[in-house]
């Protein structure tokens, strides 16, 4: 398998172990925590994109922005996608770190919509080009959020 492709399969393998995540504890009212989890999954499936293609990021900010720069820019991704991802970020740090921000199941189910299009673009895009990444599990799991 190539080197890039090689470190883009743990990615998703992240993904899916943080939508797993989000599924379980959303579903025992955990609802701040699946909210981080949902945009850790985004997050993860955008770095096995940039992975893919041989491109590093060694923040979350740099993955936002060589995703917006590389992909939502150009037109090749779903242009909410780089929205959501951006909204999924500002949507964790609420989480993680406003408790007086009250976070209900509504807002875990708007954050898990949004995390499931981002998702669905990158494995749309990466799917055809690189078919020996796995992203049935991943896809099954935002599929099911």
């Amino acid at each position: 398998m190539d080197e890039k492709l090689t470190l883009a399969q743990p990615e998703l393998r992240l993904a899916e172990e943080n939508l797993a995540a989000a599924a379980l504890v959303a579903s025992a009212g955990l609802h701040r925590s699946g909210i981080a989890s949902l945009y850790y999954a985004a997050h993860h499936a955008v770095s096995a994109l940039l992975a893919a293609h041989g491109l590093e990021a060694s923040s979350r900010d740099g993955v936002q922005s060589q995703f917006g720069l590389h992909f939502v820019e150009p037109g090749a991704l779903d242009a909410r996608a780089g929205k959501y991802l951006g909204n999924l970020l500002h949507a964790r740090l609420t989480a993680d770190y406003k408790g007086y921000v009250d976070l209900d199941r509504e807002d875990y189910l708007q954050a898990a919509a949004q995390a499931k299009l981002v998702i669905a673009a990158v494995a749309d895009y990466l799917a055809p080009r690189f078919p020996t990444l796995v992203f049935d599990r991943v896809r099954s799991l935002a599929d099911g959020l």
